[in-house]
Formats: structure tokens, C-alpha cells, sequence
């Protein structure tokens, strides 16, 4: 059986690399849209495409990138001053781009553009600080992608999107993870929304290199400011040594990781890795997990959790829930009719107070009255379930506006709460608990909603090892497809017509007559098979992380979740991408 498999997975590299051998043709006429080309990878793939032949268009953040960049190449480089973070700046380079490119369309974008400042121990830093970050490095790549989109279509080319092996583990306190996750999740729907259209979407994952992303002395100067904004007590929960043990690290193994050939990124490649593990020592680890996963805390009755969005589904019962098991509930609502509606089914001990998690007043009126329920004791359990859906549909259909509005709530505003509470949570060495979805693991639907799933499983692994030398645990939920709000179909539905209504002609009849009849019906189908109004399954989770003496990492639930979509996301992207597009109405253009 081990000669089968071995050899099937030789023959799966044969094929590869077989395929892999041919090259488009006319290159001269092929035009190639670079960002962040000052230095680094932009800079070096650049100059390679443009000996190569094809006719490269190099966007520069600064006039020296330029001037320097042009020096190098030849006349058939044409540069032009891009910030991607500025609607204004992206526009006048787009109808630069449809000058130069005419009817034959941009063969291909690759989106490099992107910063690492800063990166620290995520209470260190502001929502600012994440907030920049996201500007550049994820909402940049989705604006770029979405404005050069249909030049692409009419070339039938490429969008290369720039990640890192960080899109896959989130170590880094700060933005860098999250907008890495985001653009994997951007990557893979876009992937599958143009795969019709003849449009391929490539994701490549650099590990460490020498760029000024990675220039030490720019991250110690960085990590030295930040350390010294930092109030004294922070300082002292770290150690006076702190500092300087980090720049010994920097100095010692992480500039010795760094590989100065940029080249690998260019021509990229991967390795296969394998291990197996014995029946025994399997069985051996699930019954010791099975032993520490079912010991639980004492002092419930002492212990205080806010839980935010409670005005319905998931916050609403596992509030209530919680509030039976012993636990000083503090319910954060939208609205005063949702608050009223759960404290009259909840006992005396249950405190609500109204929360709105993209306004920063008031999220400080709220650690206002925590604090003040909470005393000394600190706060015990932070539940991160407050969320939205809408807009959500296939990727051409949404504007820049669409993306930020969910990254606001899903993701920006459990940063913000969760920054805003950490001192709190420290005192009690307590829990942190952050619903993400399955679709923070397999990105199945074009919108924000994925890309703000994807941000928060990086910003809660980050979370929890910089968390962990203080006693406070992080878990992440990771419910598959439940009947509520957020998966409410009738909204959902009169949004896609909405969107579909005001598509250009052009881009309707891409699509074919039926298709949002189509898509409306598959969705339909997928939520009934699927959905479940069992909502315990996800608020039994969260209790099990905020009562268990060693909760778990990570909680699947449904048995969608458990049997089908997570172990669809460990699987080569060919198959996953099968599955999904099987499950999806094809396009039909008239």
C-alpha cells in the first residue's frame, strides 16, 4: 500500500512538472502590471519580465523607485507613481493602464505591494496600527485586483497575488498575519469566481528573505518605539530585560534565516513533506486528550463574561446559556429591544449593556461599565461573536466599500474590543473566545465575509502565543453553516439581486441571463442541506472554552464542519476547488 501511494505521488510531480514546461507565447504583446516595484520582489520581477520580453507596467510608491527603476530596464518599461492605499492614486494609474493596454486587455497583475511595520506583541499596539496595515496590505490588493479586473477578463490572464508562508501561521503579533491570511481568502474565491472566465489566480507563499520587509534594523527601530510608548506596568509584566533580549533574537537566528536570493520567489517551487505515525501512539494521544479536555474550573460563580452581538443567534443563547451554568453574564446588544428581550429570559445576575463594535466610544463606554462590574477580579471570558454576512456574492460584483464594511464588524471591530479589554483579561488570567467559521479555513464565497474570517484566525493565533506567558487562552470557533442572521437567506438573496441589477450589461451577459436565478437556487439548496437550527452545537463550544481547565484551540461545529469542509481544506487546492465549483452554477454567456 505505501509503494501505491509513493508512486502515485511521483506521478502527480511527473504530471506537474511536465505541464508546468510550457510557456505563453508573444510575450511582446502580453503587458504585466507590477505593484510595490521600489525594491525588493517588485523590483527584481520587474527587470526579469522585462529582459524576458513582456511589456511590464511598474507601479513605484516613490519618484526615486522609479527614476532608479527605469535605469535598468529597457523602453518597452513603462512606470507610473501607485499608492495603493489611495482611491485617487489607484484610479489614475488604472486609466493609465487602459491607455496603454487598448483591446488587448492586461494579460496579468501581480499584487507586491505591502509593509511589516508595525509587528509586536498585540497589546502593544493601537487599532491604528492595524488598521494602516490592512489599508496597504489587504484592502490595497482587493482594490488594485478589483480595478484592473476587467482588462484581465478580456485578456483571459493572471492576478498574482503576493502572500507569505505567515498566510499559513500566524507567529507575528500585529496586522502582517491577518492581511496574509486575508489575501489567501481573497486568492482562493476570486480563484474560483474567474475560473470560468478563463482567468487563473496564483497565490505564492515566500518564506524569509531579504527585503525591507524583513530589514532588521527597520523592525528594531520600530520595536524600540513602541516599547517606549508603552505604560510602565505593561513594561514591568514583561521584564526590564525584554527589550533587549528581542534584539539579541533579531541579531542572532532570525537575520541567519534570511535567504538573499530573491530569485526563489521568482521561479517558484515546492517540496513535498511526509510523516506517519503509529496506530498506538494515536491512540495513546486521544486518551490523554480526552482525559485533560474534561476537567473543568471551580469558581464559576465568581467569574465574569462579555459576550458580544446578543440580540440574536449565537450570543443570545450561549448568554443565556452561561448565564444557567453559574457564570456573571455581561450581554453586549446592538439595540435596546434585543437587550430587553434577553434580560426577561435571563436570571437577575445577567447585566446587558449596548455595544456598537465599529465606534470606539462605544467600546469605552462598555470597558467603562465592565470594569466596574468586574472590580478587581478582572474579567474572566471575552466572546468575540458579534458579526455580519451581507454583502456577499461573486467577487466582480462588489465594490471597495462592500470589502470594508464587513472587515469593519467581523474584523476590526473584535480587534478593537478585544485591545480595549486585554488589560482586564490579564488581571484574571482569563479566556479569550473569537467565532470565526469554516470559511475562516476554505474561502467559498466572494465578498468580505472570508477575508474577515481568514483575519481573525490570524489575529487569534497571534493573539494566543503572545497571551500565553500571561495565563490568558485563546480559542477560536469555527462553526460550519447555522440558521440565523448572518446566513438568512431572504436578506442575502435581495442584496445579490441588488448588486446584480446595477451590473454594468457587459459584465451581465458575461455572466449569462440565468446566472443569478442559478446562483440563488444552488444557495438555497446548499443552506437547507446544510443549515442547522441546532445552535447549541456552537454555544456548547464556547462555554466548553470558557469552563474547561484546558480548552482547546479550536472548535468545529456541525458536522459540516467537522466531516466535510475542514478536511476539504487540508486537501490539494485542485480537488478542493473540484468540489466547490461542482457545487456552483456555471456560467453561461450570452
Amino acid at each position: 500500500m505505501f509503494l501505491y501511494i509513493v508512486g502515485l505521488i511521483v506521478l502527480f510531480y511527473v504530471y506537474r512538472w511536465f505541464r508546468e514546461l510550457g510557456r505563453v507565447p508573444n510575450k511582446s504583446d502580453k503587458f504585466v502590471y507590477i505593484t510595490g516595484c521600489d525594491t525588493g520582489f517588485g523590483n527584481l520581477l520587474a527587470k526579469h519580465l522585462d529582459t524576458k520580453g513582456f511589456r511590464v507596467i511598474a507601479g513605484c510608491y516613490t519618484e526615486k523607485g522609479e527614476v532608479e527603476l527605469k535605469k535598468c530596464c529597457s523602453d518597452k518599461l513603462t512606470t507610473l507613481h501607485l499608492d495603493v492605499s489611495n482611491d485617487s492614486s489607484i484610479k489614475e494609474a488604472t486609466d493609465t493602464i487602459k491607455t496603454l493596454v487598448g483591446e488587448k486587455g492586461l494579460w496579468a497583475v501581480v499584487n507586491n505591494a505591502g509593509i511589516s511595520f508595525p509587528t509586536a506583541p498585540n497589546d502593544w499596539l493601537e487599532i491604528d496600527d492595524f488598521k494602516h496595515m490592512i489599508n496597504v496590505n489587504l484592502i490595497g490588493v482587493v482594490a488594485i485586483t478589483l480595478s484592473v479586473l476587467p482588462l484581465i477578463k478580456k485578456a483571459k490572464g493572471r492576478v498574482v497575488n503576493v502572500a507569505s508562508i505567515f498566510g499559513r501561521i500566524s507567529t507575528l503579533g500585529g496586522a502582517y498575519c491577518i492581511t496574509k491570511y486575508g489575501v489567501e481568502a481573497f486568492n482562493d474565491s476570486l480563484r474560483r469566481n474567474m475560473a470560468p472566465f478563463g482567468v487563473k489566480v496564483l497565490c505564492i507563499e515566500p518564506g524569509f528573505f531579504k527585503t525591507t520587509v524583513t530589514d532588521s534594523a527597520i523592525f528594531q527601530s520600530h520595536f524600540q518605539r513602541l516599547w517606549n510608548k508603552l505604560p510602565q506596568e505593561v513594561k514591568d509584566e514583561y521584564g526590564s530585560d525584554y527589550i533587549d533580549k528581542t534584539k539579541v533574537m533579531v541579531k542572532e537566528r532570525f537575520e541567519k534565516m534570511l535567504d538573499p536570493d530573491l530569485m526563489k520567489v521568482v521561479f517558484l517551487c515546492a517540496d513535498l513533506l511526509c510523516c506517519w505515525c503509529s496506530l498506538a501512539a494515536l491512540a495513546l494521544i486521544a486518551a490523554v486528550w480526552f482525559f485533560r479536555d474534561s476537567r473543568q474550573i471551580t469558581g464559576i460563580h465568581e467569574k465574569h463574561v462579555l459576550v458580544t452581538g446578543c440580540d440574536s443567534g449565537f450570543g443570545n443563547l450561549a448568554a443565556r446559556q452561561l448565564d444557567r451554568r453559574g457564570f456573571h453574564v455581561i450581554a453586549a446588544c446592538l439595540t435596546e429591544p434585543g437587550a430587553s428581550r434577553l434580560r426577561a429570559a435571563a436570571s437577575p445576575r445577567l447585566k446587558t449593556l449596548l455595544l456598537n463594535v465599529t465606534d470606539s466610544a462605544s467600546i469605552e463606554r462598555a470597558l467603562e461599565r465592565v470594569r466596574s462590574e468586574t472590580g478587581e477580579r478582572g474579567l474572566w471570558g471575552l466572546v468575540n461573536n458579534a458579526g455580519i454576512s451581507i454583502p456577499i456574492g461573486p467577487m466582480e460584483w462588489m465594490q471597495v466599500e462592500d470589502f470594508k464594511k464587513v472587515l469593519d464588524v467581523n474584523l476590526m471591530g473584535l480587534i478593537d474590543v478585544t485591545l480595549k479589554f486585554l488589560p482586564l483579561l490579564k488581571k484574571a488570567r482569563g479566556r479569550v473566545v473569537n467565532v470565526a467559521s469554516i470559511l475562516g479555513r476554505i474561502s467559498l464565497i466572494g465578498g468580505g465575509y472570508c477575508l474577515a474570517k481568514y483575519g481573525v484566525e490570524a489575529f487569534s493565533d497571534s493573539l494566543r502565543r503572545d497571551m500565553m506567558h500571561f495565563g490568558v487562552k485563546v480559542s477560536i470557533i469555527e462553526p460550519g453553516f447555522f440558521k440565523t442572521q448572518v446566513t438568512n437567506l431572504n436578506l442575502i438573496e435581495g442584496d445579490l439581486k441588488e448588486r446584480w441589477n446595477i451590473l454594468p450589461a457587459e459584465v451581465r451577459r458575461s455572466y449569462g441571463d440565468s446566472y443569478l436565478q442559478d446562483y440563488i437556487k444552488v444557495q438555497e439548496f446548499s443552506m437547507k442541506m446544510l443549515a442547522s437550527s441546532d445552535l447549541s452545537k456552537v454555544t456548547s463550544c464556547m462555554q466548553h472554552a470558557l469552563s474547561a481547565r484546558y480548552p482547546r484551540t479550536r472548535y468545529s461545529a456541525g458536522w459540516d464542519a467537522k466531516f466535510f469542509w475542514i478536511p476539504l481544506s487540508y486537501l490539494p487546492t485542485c480537488i478542493t476547488d473540484t468540489f466547490t465549483n461542482i457545487m456552483m452554477p456555471s456560467v453561461k454567456e450570452s
